[in-house]
């Protein structure tokens, strides 16, 4: 993930930059406010919650601990974009009109916008609303809920009564998960985001791939035809000119399809000679030059007379 990241330094408003709170709280604003740099220090763009905190340099459950007591501090608001985070800096409060104070209080008295993450996180453990609209307006790492479900799924804690009632207090309390269950459920996040990338990847690919056309008739055949006209010609070579002229000479495919070629001989005498007693070398010639195995039908027709340019004058008439 790249983000237009200011030139050279941050405008770091004095309050901020001389504020009595961790110094790591007011490093974590200041990479917040060069992302905020190509929107002249107004906004964030939409990201996730793994790419604030990849550019922030923060761990998940420190990025949500921050942007808690940021908020609580009213130095940010967050507000949601589908799965995105939008983080707009508030920075001098006292300098607002009436109006965007009285838009403030109404924010503050209805809590912050709803973590759609979040909000999943908890469907997906069972947890019904109201509480889960609640729960949803908290400052909490979506990845706990997960650790915390790993938690109550684990088979030491099978003696439950209530799974989803102990993980609700637990996330009410601010309690951690075991740093055990906080790897297991990253690395079931990666296994999720990997697959979603990879089925949107895929979808775009069908999409920008154009079917491929069904191949004409008349093209199968003629290339069938100059397959058989190839391994003719070592045929021959395999065997004695009288066997040749007796049973292959003038031979010629007259249907192509899928593997499958039949293949018409003088007569009926031949078509029971090939069938018999030629058929495991032809096959043998046919796959080399094919490139794997190719079903031959054998049967007999009457063959029109071939004319100097050694092109017959008519079509095949088979009799099956």
């Amino acid at each position: 993930m790249k983000a237009a990241l200011p030139p050279s330094y941050v405008n770091a408003p004095v309050p901020i930059a001389y504020a009595e709170a961790d110094d790591a709280l007011i490093v974590t604003m200041i990479r917040i406010l060069g992302l905020c740099w190509a929107y002249d220090y107004e906004r964030t763009p939409a990201l996730t919650p793994e790419q604030v905190a990849t550019l922030t340099g923060r761990a998940r459950s420190t990025l949500y601990r921050h942007l808690k007591e940021l908020r609580d501090k009213h130095w940010i608001r967050v507000d949601q974009a589908g799965r995105r985070i939008i983080i707009r800096p508030v920075t001098d409060r006292s300098a607002k009109p009436a109006e965007e104070k009285e838009a403030d209080v109404t924010h503050a008295a209805t809590g912050p916008t709803p973590n759609e993450e979040l909000v999943e996180a908890l469907a997906d453990i069972g947890v019904e609303n109201p509480k889960r609209a609640v729960l949803a307006r908290m400052a909490i790492d979506p990845l706990w809920v997960r650790a915390w479900r790993l938690w109550a799924e684990h088979p030491h804690r099978r003696g439950l009564t209530n799974p989803v009632g102990n993980i609700i207090l637990k996330l009410e309390g601010g309690e951690r998960p075991p740093d055990e269950f906080l790897r297991q459920a990253e690395e079931e996040l990666r296994r999720r985001l990997w697959l979603e990338q990879q089925e949107e990847l895929e979808g775009e690919a069908r999409e920008a791939a154009d079917e491929p056309p069904e191949p004409e008739p008349d093209r199968v055949l003629d290339e069938a035809q100059q397959l058989w006209a190839t391994s003719l010609g070592e045929l021959q070579l395999q065997m004695t000119r009288a066997t040749f002229n007796t049973w292959l000479r003038g031979s010629q495919v007259v249907e192509a399809s899928d593997g499958c070629l039949t293949v018409a001989v003088r007569n009926a005498y031949a078509v029971d000679w090939l069938q018999n007693r030629l058929m495991p070398v032809i096959q043998r010639t046919m796959a080399r030059h094919a490139g794997g195995d190719v079903k031959i039908t054998f049967v007999a027709a009457t063959l029109p007379p071939v004319v100097p340019n050694g092109k017959r004058q008519t079509d095949l008439t088979a009799r099956r």
